[in-house]
């Protein structure tokens, strides 16, 4: 559970969007530093490597922002549906900045718990949204409706084991450890789970090593992770997973 409500993570944003990301979230949040550039270099080749053998015509987005890798699904399958949803207004004047209108994309603003649609998809992505739901067990019942069977996940989160010291910041209390993830997925009728490296991160030195964390993830991107295990160099992770037929 997150300890804040999905409306407070929203007033978050907005608020964050005029003053730490100074009305540009995609450059300040991915482009501003060597580190935020090498980042946003692992993120796009994780995404990229595990949609590579995906097929899908109606693809559900919690949490696109700005457009970040919308774009990135889009190219895999420009002739799809995308169907983003995001609670935040901030985020979705973002993207009506960074992407021009498309007839097959819909941004519709709303908590995703309380989102409905007459059909259901074949594909569900997000990256690094889910950490700040305050119901991940009704969000995972609610994906399962959401979804055909046999639809495939792609989600990306934060891993609370990364680093040495532990944020108490109550956005950060949300985080999703890969074994209750796996374990999550499983309670809800999703099979075929596996985990996988994104952002790999040097506890205390990441601002000077990125070049260093960018070999690691080189080497570990499409290896598995141990559920069990404690990754502390691993920030992100990618996991991927089946809606049973």
């Amino acid at each position: 559970m997150s300890k804040l409500p999905n409306a407070a993570i929203a007033e978050q944003y907005n608020q964050a969007m005029a003053d730490k990301y100074q009305n540009d979230y995609e450059f300040n949040r991915w482009f501003i530093r060597a580190r935020n550039r090498a980042e946003y270099a692992m993120t796009y080749q994780a995404i990229k490597h595990h949609l590579q053998p995906l097929r899908y015509t109606r693809c559900l987005e919690l949490g696109p922002g700005p457009g970040t890798w919308t774009r990135l699904l889009y190219r895999h399958n420009p002739t799809a549906t995308y169907q983003l949803v995001d609670i935040s207004e901030a985020m979705r004047e973002q993207f009506t900045l960074e992407m021009r209108t498309l007839p097959n994309v819909t941004y519709t603003l709303s908590d995703i718990a309380q989102f409905e649609s007459a059909e259901r998809f074949d594909i569900f992505f997000s990256s690094r949204a889910i950490e700040y739901l305050d119901d991940k067990p009704a969000f995972f019942a609610q994906l399962k409706t959401l979804l055909k069977p046999g639809s495939t996940g792609v989600v990306i989160t934060k891993n609370p084991y990364h680093g040495i010291r532990k944020s108490k910041k109550a956005t950060h209390q949300g985080q999703l450890t890969i074994e209750t993830m796996h374990q999550s997925l499983r309670e809800h009728g999703f099979t075929d789970i596996s985990s996988y490296p994104v952002v790999v991160r040097i506890p205390l030195m990441s601002r000077l090593t990125s070049e260093v964390a960018e070999y690691f993830f080189k080497q570990w991107y499409t290896e598995p992770l141990a559920p069990a295990a404690k990754h502390r160099l691993i920030e992100s992770y990618i996991t991927v997973f089946t809606l049973a037929e």
